[in-house]
């Protein structure tokens, strides 16, 4: 056959990551991203507004039941989906594309990079108690980060998942030690606990409940990003819903606990007053030097936190591109490391100029509202799909049907419109950001056409 009667090539595959990753990479995740700042950021915050012992812990335990419902639910969806990209490809395969770009587009440009920056100030700001440095000073470092840690990532899927494994079981430990050797050593007052079941002091008021909560799924999020990685685990059925269940029942045992040992030692208004109150505790316990670990301890945990969001992000921009919904180089695979290289540097780009530009407060309020919307709507999914596919293989089905994902789902829209009524001007913006992709997405589809 000559040239000029060649047939056309065959279009390309899209090009897939590897298998390679097990239940304890992924739960190593989850773990990564959930103990992140907040653990360390948010308790004075919550101890202002719920000052009793009953309703600061409760707001905790509460906080883990929803994200352990949500978890179980994600796990349904996770194993009918197998593909990278998790909720991404929940909302593509239940509501179509247009709802899945519009995650993508507020995941790439809001809730990945802003959660990701919030963390890496946080860890500018603790670190400047060590090295004295300017407020611009916090940011270059901030999103210097940022960066560093997505060029890290894009040299193999295993390195980062070793990385991933080894920095959250040395800040597990860490952080561990805190109510471990607080209540062996007896250095706290049990009078801290009591009154146990007072109300706090400004009365049972819905906005300090849903402030305080929404701070708790803030430092609970984690859950939702270890489907990201279903494209890259080798025993899908098994391993993605012990993950989600292992890690998240973890942290909520690590985290009462945690909090406890706070009250114990320092006492509610001790925590509210703290600037640092992990360093405090450990001060509590262990004396000067432990303050001293306990801040080290912060830099390796927020490390993780972002290393571990930088994993799951990327994996929601490669999958957007690998559908046509983003920058075709972004769904690509690094031929020597095998990594979603390009979309690994595009989410760490983004989150250096949030790190630049915000404050941790600042960002966190973009944020929560925002993943709200998108965590309520994958919840949904499941409802929609078990009408719409009741014959679709379901490797794990969520336990407790329906009474599981309605406790996440109603709960997560009873704190949406909290959050709307007390901060109606960020839950706007939200909205506004979510809303541009509507003609981000005509325009992106129409330019798709005529190429």
């Amino acid at each position: 056959m000559t040239d000029s009667h060649r047939e056309p090539a065959a279009q390309q595959p899209p090009q897939k990551l590897k298998r390679v990753l097990n239940m304890w990479d992924a739960a190593a995740l989850i773990v990564g991203i959930i103990i992140g700042s907040g653990i360390f950021a948010v308790p004075p915050s919550i101890a202002r507004d719920l000052d009793s012992f009953l309703p600061l812990i409760g707001v905790w335990v509460a906080g883990g039941v929803l994200a352990l419902a949500g978890a179980l639910t994600y796990a349904e969806l996770s194993t009918m989906f197998p593909r990278t990209g998790g909720p991404y490809v929940f909302l593509h395969e239940t509501y179509g594309p247009f709802p899945a770009f519009a995650y993508g587009w507020s995941a790439i440009l809001i809730t990945y990079p802003a959660s990701m920056a919030a963390v890496a100030v946080f860890f500018a700001i603790t670190l400047s108690h060590w090295v004295p440095m300017s407020s611009a000073g916090q940011s270059a470092v901030a999103s210097g980060l940022c960066i560093v840690v997505a060029l890290l990532n894009t040299l193999g899927v295993k390195l980062g998942a070793r990385v991933q494994r080894a920095l959250t079981a040395a800040k597990v430990l860490a952080i561990s030690a805190i109510p471990i050797f607080g209540f062996l050593l007896m250095k706290g007052d049990v009078a801290n606990f009591t009154p146990v079941a007072a109300a706090p002091s400004g009365g049972w008021s819905l906005t300090a409940m849903a402030l305080a909560m929404a701070a708790v799924m803030w430092t609970f999020e984690g859950w939702a990003d270890a489907p990201t990685l279903a494209g890259e685990v080798t025993d899908l059925k098994r391993d993605i819903p012990r993950a989600l269940i292992l890690g998240t029942v973890g942290v909520m045992v690590i985290y009462v606990a945690v909090n406890a040992a706070y009250v114990y030692l320092l006492g509610i208004e001790g925590i509210a007053a703290s600037e640092g109150v992990a360093p405090d505790a450990a001060a509590a316990v262990f004396g000067p030097a432990g303050a001293i670990g306990v801040t080290a301890l912060i830099l390796v945990s927020t490390a993780s936190s972002l290393n571990a969001m930088t994993i799951s992000g990327s994996r929601v921009v490669f999958a957007m591109s690998q559908d046509g919904l983003f920058l075709k180089s972004a769904g690509s695979v690094h031929r020597r490391f095998e990594t979603p290289a390009v979309a690994l540097i595009v989410l760490g780009v983004i989150g250096a100029i949030y790190a630049a530009l915000g404050t941790f407060e600042q960002i966190i309020r973009y944020f929560v509202f925002v993943a709200m919307i998108w965590f309520s709507l994958n919840i949904l999914a499941v409802f929609i799909l078990r009408r719409k596919r009741p014959n679709a293989d379901r490797p794990f089905r969520v336990p407790l049907y329906p009474v599981t994902p309605a406790i996440f789902l109603g709960s997560a829209l009873g704190l949406m419109i909290q959050l709307y009524r007390d901060n109606t001007r960020d839950a706007i913006v939200g909205l506004i950001l979510i809303a541009l992709s509507i003609p981000i997405y005509l325009i992106w589809k129409r330019f798709s056409r005529s190429r």
